[in-house]
């Protein structure tokens, strides 16, 4: 399953900051060439179904396909309100569909353009096209126009806005212009590090370390980095034995784990670094982790995993000094 890997660092400083002011982390994607639905929101405190955001956070964004659907313009007579919209229909990027003029979609079809979901379109009124993802959340709502009869295409682009802001629920639309957002795009890679320095700027990749001997140690191996997975299903026997055995092996570059822990049964995966790192491999934490997201993303498209549709999450990583 593709996978797009965001990993948002926040200084101290401005964790405390943004914290304080209540404000919440948000996460958009553009469509159409622009953001107009919250994709995900992350608030300043965590409760028991949910965590709040902190120093290190990993945005894990499966891309298997989306939903396409429809609203009209809500329609006032007197007290009443009254909006509709239609079946949502699943489609995969270079498909195409048909809405007729009962409002009902028919099969997508393989003979789309790349890049894009096309509707063709033969419902009267100018629908509103909404593109949600797999699992039925807003991605984009067209606000602004409907879908006049003919050939509407909707363009997702691996672009997105991180943002703070006062509190605002996931899957509602964007209420006003967005200040000072941080802009990921993904060309040609699946992970990226955006971070929020304590300038109060976005920059490109990880925050500069602020212990100079954590670095030194990480780099001579004296500091043991231990990466702990949660997994959303329990563990196959097939699929833990697959991790014990086949994992390491899905590394790339020179940053390799030096053991895997895990069983059958187990919600969880533990992943340690102790050796030395050669000077140009990543030398923060979160950097291990967006290691071991990338491999367990490539152990998933593995046939012989027993890992299909397996999803996860990491807690912060574990430092130690080695004996």
């Amino acid at each position: 399953m593709a996978s797009n890997t965001i990993i948002v660092q926040i200084d101290q400083d401005q964790l405390v900051a943004q914290k304080n002011n209540q404000y919440s982390l948000y996460l958009a994607k553009k469509v159409n060439g622009v953001f107009t639905v919250i994709w995900q929101s992350m608030g300043p405190v965590a409760t028991v179904s949910k965590p709040s955001y902190q120093y290190n956070n990993i945005f894990n964004i499966a891309l298997p396909s989306y939903q396409v659907n429809y609203t009209n313009q809500p329609i006032v007579q007197g007290s009443v309100t009254f909006t509709s919209s239609g079946k949502a229909v699943v489609m995969n990027v270079g498909q195409t569909v048909s809405l007729d003029a009962n409002g009902t979609f028919g099969a997508p079809a393989n003979n789309g353009t790349a890049g894009a979901l096309i509707v063709n379109n033969s419902l009267a009124g100018n629908p509103h096209e909404i593109l949600n993802d797999a699992s039925g959340n807003p991605i984009f709502v067209n606000i602004n126009s409907g879908m006049d009869v003919g050939s509407a295409t909707l363009t997702p682009i691996e672009e997105y806005q991180v943002w703070f802001d006062n509190f605002q629920q996931t899957g509602t639309i964007i209420a006003h212009n967005v200040s000072n957002p941080g802009l990921v795009t993904f060309a040609g890679t699946d992970a990226m590090t955006i971070s929020y320095n304590k300038a109060g700027l976005w920059q490109a990749g990880p925050l500069a370390s602020t212990d100079p001997a954590l670095v030194t140690a990480i780099q001579a191996g004296d500091v043991i980095v231990a990466v702990l997975v949660a997994f959303k299903y329990a563990l196959t026997t097939a699929a833990a034995t697959y991790l014990l055995k086949s994992f390491i092996d899905k590394f790339a570059g020179n940053l390799h784990p030096t053991e895997v822990t895990t069983s059958a049964g187990s919600f969880s995966l533990k992943v340690t670094f102790a050796g030395p790192t050669s000077s140009d491999a990543a030398l923060h934490t979160p950097n291990f982790d967006a290691a071991v997201n990338a491999a367990l993303n490539l152990a998933v498209a593995d046939s012989t995993s027993d890992l299909q549709g397996e999803s996860w999450s990491f807690a912060p990583s574990q430092l130690t000094a080695r004996v």
